[in-house]
């Protein structure tokens, strides 16, 4: 009697891709190290022109600035997050530009001192947290009063017109509007959007900087009730009413 045997088929893997624009001051090769242990395939960039010429052609699953210029960084973040919307992650010389890298957009920052394991876990969070967001795990669309947001798309329209916001304005957006009616504090808050345990103190300066900037783009209180209320010394909440 014949036996056959069966071949096994092989499973192609596409390898992520991960675009550095760095100076070799600030961007490390411990971090790129890490990158490449996680199996990412690292392009690394001097210019911006030239980062946005392969950016065009083929978008990168993660894309991180590690510029000593540290308003050259929050140009060039506000400029990617007008053409493309992916995961950035910013390596910052020190620890007070950690605000403006990510009001300008980044989704995290780390300092360059920071060491290796850090770095990888800061990483894995953020990949967590875009494959979360790009899947639409919560789903639905929820409307509140003239509010639209659509948890599928990562969309807000606001009185039938769009409302453009960065990706992290978008998920405190959106953790407010899952809970309308309910006070969530800034460290809940900042940390259910970043996975990143804050202290109080650095909680409450980064989630105030981003409801300013929300509060701006939705014109809060211009039109009657404002959407989002600071409830002081408890947190924020969005109003339904």
């Amino acid at each position: 009697m014949r036996t056959t045997t069966a071949q096994a088929t092989q499973t192609r893997v596409e390898t992520r891709k991960a675009y550095v624009l760095g100076d070799p001051d600030v961007w490390s090769s411990a971090f790129e190290g890490a990158l490449q242990d996680q199996g990412f395939a690292v392009a690394a960039f001097r210019e911006l022109h030239e980062l946005f010429d392969r950016s065009h052609d083929e978008s990168p699953d993660l894309l991180i600035l590690a510029k000593r210029n540290a308003t050259f960084v929050v140009r060039a973040c506000r400029a990617v997050r007008g053409l493309r919307d992916m995961p950035i992650i910013v390596v910052i010389p020190s620890e007070s530009d950690f605000v403006p890298v990510m009001d300008a957009g980044a989704d995290d920052a780390v300092t360059a001192s920071s060491d290796r394991a850090v770095f990888t876990t800061r990483v894995r969070a953020l990949l967590r947290r875009a494959q979360h967001w790009q899947t639409g795990q919560s789903g639905g669309i929820i409307a509140i009063r003239d509010l639209l947001v659509d948890l599928d798309k990562c969309e807000v329209v606001l009185r039938s017109r769009p409302v453009a916001l960065t990706p992290t304005e978008f998920r405190i957006l959106a953790v407010l509007t899952e809970k309308a009616g309910k006070v969530v504090d800034a460290r809940s808050l900042l940390s259910s959007v970043h996975e990143h345990d804050y202290d109080d103190h650095e909680a409450q300066n980064l989630v105030k900087v981003h409801i300013a900037n929300l509060r701006r783009k939705l014109e809060d209180g211009r039109h009657g009730n404002p959407y989002i209320l600071c409830v002081r010394g408890f947190g924020y909440m969005l109003e339904r009413r």
